[in-house]
């Protein structure tokens, strides 16, 4: 009797076990069968809200399925993707990581309330947009090879701007000095549009700062440009050379964003959610609306996003290292 009821209680936990696995298998082949959230950590407006709504909306589109977009701002884009990471692995809830996000809060010893390493299920690369290296119009700068020449004759002299202590136009400015083997002055701002003014009257040099944050100023041309920060020329400003092209060759240093979704989420929604953002990247459309931001769209397998992540944290955390960069 007593081994009749334990197979008997084997038999019913098997067959449930069974039925609930059928059930998961079911629901992830029907997925996705509700509305999607994709949490953007940033403020509604600026270029990341602006470039995940443009990807949220053709992916709720291409799925045939509601795709909500909420902001949730907080620790320069931690606590929206905190909220991401806490939620059901079930591809339901999502958010778009910047670099910061991603790596550089990490590598600069921030506390954060999950591991980039280990939390993040990076599933989609959703485009990358170059910074740009910038003057005031009447600069002696005309060119970023002359300021390199000039800044290696006048150590700490020329002085440039950023949005802030370790972010990522600081950064790419570090990472400039180091490829150069210059030594520049930082003079730290609270945001890109904080530093237009002394960038005009001369009080700072330079600046390095998101595309889209001038994008007016440079269809005016009420600044000078002198190098793009991203791999090529944008078909948007083709005047305006690259940073390798000054002598600097390999330099690459871009705005970038992935979809994240919380770790163990079943990897049949990994692999739909990156063919089908894979598709959006190739989309006309898309990439016309990205560009017009200046984002640039870049398909990615998962395998491709996996090395990119770890070439990109060897790059960052070595100019960190190098420039001795410090949280305040």
């Amino acid at each position: 009797m007593q081994m009749g009821h334990r197979a008997g209680w084997l038999i019913k936990t098997l067959a449930i076990a069974g039925s609930i696995f059928a059930q998961s298998a079911m629901a992830q082949s029907n997925y996705p069968s509700r509305p999607i959230q994709v949490i953007v950590p940033y403020a509604a407006g600026g270029t990341t809200d602006l470039a995940g709504r443009i990807v949220a909306k053709a992916l709720g589109e291409q799925l045939n399925q509601t795709v909500v977009v909420e902001n949730k701002v907080g620790a320069a884009g931690s606590v929206g993707v905190a909220q991401a990471v806490r939620s059901a692995p079930d591809g339901y809830t999502m958010a778009v990581s910047g670099v910061s996000s991603t790596m550089l809060h990490q590598l600069l010893g921030r506390k954060l309330p999950y591991d980039p390493q280990t939390d993040l299920n990076s599933v989609a690369y959703m485009g990358s947009s170059g910074m740009v290296v910038i003057t005031r119009k009447d600069s002696n700068f005309k060119s970023l090879r002359q300021l390199i020449e000039h800044a290696k004759t006048n150590p700490g002299v020329v002085t440039f701007g950023s949005a802030g202590n370790a972010s990522p136009g600081h950064l790419a400015t570090e990472y400039i000095a180091s490829m150069a083997k210059i030594k520049m002055t930082h003079v730290p701002y609270a945001g890109d549009s904080a530093l237009m003014g002394d960038l005009m009257s001369g009080r700072i040099d330079i600046a390095t700062v998101g595309i889209a944050s001038v994008f007016s100023h440079m269809n005016a041309g009420s600044i000078s440009a002198l190098g793009l920060t991203s791999r090529e020329r944008l078909a948007s400003f083709p005047n305006v050379p690259t940073v390798a092209e000054a002598g600097l060759n390999g330099y690459e240093a871009d705005i970038w964003n992935l979809l994240v979704l919380p770790k163990g989420t079943p990897a049949q929604i990994d692999a739909k959610l990156n063919a089908t953002v894979n598709q959006l990247m190739a989309d006309k459309g898309v990439r016309e609306a990205l560009l017009n931001i200046g984002f640039t769209a870049r398909p990615m397998s998962l395998a491709e996003i996996r090395d990119f992540i770890n070439v990109e944290r060897v790059k960052w955390g070595a100019i960190i290292r190098d420039a001795k960069i410090k949280i305040d």
